[in-house]
């Protein structure tokens, strides 16, 4: 059984991912992961996804105003917490480099409860090869080469009789050991200071157990042929950030940690009530964030990935491990409880 349909039982994205992913697994060799049902063909190439993010020239800038409206849509107007967030980033550089590709970390900010990370780095291709990074760019999808940016759908024309590679990031504890990095990524048609793509990573890990970041979590560049292991680095410790916690009033046991990033939850459902073991993301359509007496909807805090996986089972019920991103920043501080299923969360 391949390891990943262990780790993820469901996968949601945004309806213009949807269809982009669709086209991009026709290009991957691997094919299977335990998913919702929609998405049992394609839950590789969703994980294997990849954003671009960045519109700045520097390392500063790339983690300024344009940057953070870049990955979250209201990143100008959450200006606390956009500012919050800086604060925790980290901008030392590291590089990782062959005869072939190099790239070069130069932001991070890693939530370690809720396994949640950005990454903003530089990347050159140093010659030209059958490979190429897809990336999102605004409401399209691109495909990068040296120094050529295609667009998506004509690139999948260009590529039909022949081969070419799609590059990606994974990230790994230190030992190398696999834990389902789910990885997207973004590219906003702007250069780093050193000539690279400016592209960014936003990742999190499908497993519950929590992952520390001692040992150091490692970036590596996948499917490069990188037999000589140079193309992977340390990813810098960023300043922690802090989630907001809630547990439901009437199942003690559900509970709902929320960053500025995103929510993760434990949540259980009777058995009697579904015949499926995966869990009904339909559910969190119907979240509501209440704050001094207003209600923020799933369309106030934004479309982007979820993720579950079934933590445990006993004969009555089933418990999933969520990871829900954000893609709007939200003061999570102002939260003052969560209604979910029927169920109020409180702090």
């Amino acid at each position: 059984m391949n390891k990943f349909n262990e780790m993820i039982e469901q996968m949601h994205m945004p309806e213009e991912q949807y269809e982009q992913l669709k086209a991009d697994l026709v290009r991957q060799t691997e094919v299977s992961r335990n998913t919702r049902p929609v998405w049992r063909r394609y839950a590789i190439a969703a994980t294997l996804a990849i954003c671009l993010l960045g519109t700045a020239v520097t390392a500063y800038a790339a983690v300024h105003s344009q940057w953070f409206q870049m990955f979250f849509g209201n990143g100008v107007q959450e200006t606390d917490v956009m500012d919050e967030l800086m604060a925790k980033v980290s901008t030392e550089t590291v590089t990782a480099e062959d005869d072939y590709y190099k790239f070069t970390v130069l932001n991070h900010l890693y939530n370690e409860e809720q396994q949640m990370g950005l990454v903003v780095c530089s990347f050159h291709f140093l010659k030209e090869h059958h490979t190429h990074l897809d990336a999102r760019d605004g409401e399209n999808y691109v495909a990068l080469k040296k120094n050529r940016v295609i667009d998506g759908q004509a690139f999948l024309t260009e590529i039909t009789n022949k081969a070419d590679r799609n590059l990606y990031f994974y990230i790994t504890d230190k030992s190398g050991k696999e834990i389902g990095s789910q990885n997207s990524m973004y590219y906003a048609g702007e250069l780093a200071e050193d000539g690279g793509y400016l592209i960014g990573i936003r990742y999190s890990f499908a497993v519950e157990k929590k992952i520390e970041q001692e040992p150091e979590l490692i970036m590596s560049l996948m499917n490069a042929g990188d037999i000589n292991k140079k193309l992977k680095v340390q990813l810098p410790q960023s300043g922690d950030i802090e989630c907001v916690h809630f547990a439901s009033e009437g199942k003690p046991g559900n509970t709902i940690a929320v960053s500025p990033l995103g929510m993760t939850l434990t949540f259980s459902g009777d058995k009697a009530e579904s015949t499926e073991n995966t869990f009904d993301h339909d559910i969190l359509a119907g979240m509501k964030l209440v704050r001094e007496g207003q209600a923020m909807t799933a369309a106030d805090f934004g479309e982007a990935c979820e993720i579950s996986t079934l933590k445990e089972q006993t004969k009555t019920a089933y418990t999933w491990y969520v990871q829900k991103e954000f893609a709007n920043l939200v003061d999570v501080s102002e939260i003052d409880y969560i209604e979910l299923d029927g169920e109020k969360y409180s702090k």
